[in-house]
């Protein structure tokens, strides 16, 4: 049972001691108002080497974490149960000092879980175990124009809390100063640039479509990377600002762990819980935007009436409704796709709206991979891709996201990514196979999904 003491933070200590146990200990406070960015990056000058960032597809709510108080890893098939079973042990010794509850605020998890635990790891993805998740150790949360700061630190029976919590609130000051500087913007220029084996994978096509012919599946995700080197180390913080000005439809997200950075503009939501209501979209079936008003219209049109995105589409409201119908008491889907417009291209969408109490990891557990990434029957489609695909996803195509001490959170997909480390990066782009696939539409499909992280570098060359 959390513990929400209104008492003073004093006290709290000397209780959490009284227990003799560990205990996070998380203190909520409104501050000024600051750029979660430029939290991000004060961070980093202050020798914090775990940073994230998050913002919504509305910029309603922005959060940036540096440090970590507590880190959940976990590599075994069981991790979204196992992770979860973890935090809800943490939250029965916990004590949050707060006034009031504010959505995204207090100790979260913040983190992501790899897209396919049944495949093989490779040096590219290796600081990253299969399930992490972390409790920050400073914390900003941006909310409709207001700042909160959370602070969270665990008491052991062994140490000097009081102690402790002055050097916390130290520190807090330092972070608050740091944020005050805006970002600098060196710029970047890269000595080389690859695509990796694109030849292989267009040919990978059509032996896909023959496997799925004979395995009775409708639809199989295959991504595809390229890789860059920058004459310098990469500033996440620099990417993100660009990436935020360039997408500010999408997610922005960027997970800073063990030495490599996964950040990226994802429109894609796979499920958000603010109290008992979960929401969700089907997003599947794409076409370029048009140069001007009338080709963009023209775009949407043909998009709508393609019965090939169509079918993917529905492939994905299909099995987004199952779930929703197994785990929430009430649904509202549409019975028609709309459209949602990026500023490269044009998707199919279709809005997920449910009623229920079903925890949110479940639902991330349940919903991951859609059709939209993996395909459909799940497990074949996942099959071919561990068969056929050349690439470690990684988190690429996988649940990013947060989950706070009241159960609600929010999950995006990890798409439109790439993965920094120092001054090397690789980005992945995948598209929908299906029997009707034309190899090279597809590749040229991918080459679209790669431009919203090569603008963001600083350039867009393919």
């Amino acid at each position: 049972m959390i513990r929400t003491e209104q008492q003073g933070l004093h006290q709290s200590l000397l209780t959490a001691l009284e227990a003799r146990m560990e205990t996070i200990i998380s203190v909520v406070k409104k501050v000024e108002w600051i750029d979660p960015l430029f939290f991000y990056a004060a961070g980093k000058r202050l020798g914090f080497t775990e940073r994230f960032y998050w913002s919504d597809t509305t910029q309603r709510v922005t959060i940036a974490g540096v440090g970590t108080a507590f880190t959940i890893a976990d590599s075994s098939k069981q991790r979204f149960q196992n992770i979860r079973a973890v935090w809800d042990k943490c939250l029965q010794n916990m004590i949050v000092h707060r006034s009031s509850y504010e959505f995204g605020t207090g100790p979260l998890l913040f983190g992501g879980f790899a897209f396919d635990p049944l495949k093989p790891r490779t040096q590219l993805w290796a600081e990253y175990d299969d399930g992490v998740m972390w409790v920050p150790s400073y914390m900003v949360t941006l909310k409709d124009g207001e700042v909160w700061l959370t602070t969270n630190y665990v008491v052991h029976t062994t140490e000097n809390a009081i102690d402790l919590q002055e050097k916390t609130e130290e520190m807090e000051r330092k972070l608050l100063q740091q944020s005050k500087h805006p970002l600098v913007d060196a710029g970047l220029s890269f000595v080389w640039e690859e695509e990796v084996k694109p030849q292989e994978w267009i040919q990978s096509i059509p032996i896909v479509q023959e496997a799925m012919n004979v395995r009775d599946v409708s639809k199989v995700v295959l991504a595809r990377e390229m890789r860059l080197r920058a004459k310098n180390h990469i500033d996440s913080a620099a990417v993100l600002q660009a990436l935020r000005i360039g997408q500010p439809d999408c997610y922005i997200f960027a997970l800073d762990y063990k030495g490599s950075c996964f950040l990226g503009a994802t429109p894609e939501r796979l499920i958000r819980k603010e109290a008992d209501v979960f929401t969700s979209m089907c997003l599947a079936g794409s076409i370029g935007r048009g140069k001007t008003e009338q080709e963009d219209y023209e775009n949407e049109e043909a998009l709508l009436h393609d019965e090939k995105n169509r079918t993917e589409h529905a492939y994905v409201v299909d099995m987004i409704r199952s779930v929703m119908n197994a785990l929430c008491d009430e649904v509202q889907i549409p019975y028609e796709p709309g459209l949602m417009k990026t500023k490269h291209l044009i998707h199919l969408h279709t809005p997920v709206q449910g009623k229920g109490d079903t925890h949110l990891l479940e639902m991330v557990e349940r919903l991951h991979p859609t059709p939209a990434l993996g395909g459909t029957p799940r497990d074949e489609a996942l099959a071919l891709i561990r068969e056929h695909e050349v690439l470690d996803r990684g988190f690429y195509g996988a649940p990013i996201g947060w989950l706070d001490y009241e159960g609600n959170g929010e999950f995006a997909v990890g798409l439109r990514s790439g993965l920094i480390k120092g001054a090397d990066v690789s980005l992945f782009a995948g598209c929908g196979i299906v029997s009707e696939s034309d190899p090279s539409l597809e590749y040229e499909e991918t080459k679209m999904k790669f431009k919203p992280m090569l603008t963001a570098l600083g350039g867009y060359k393919l």
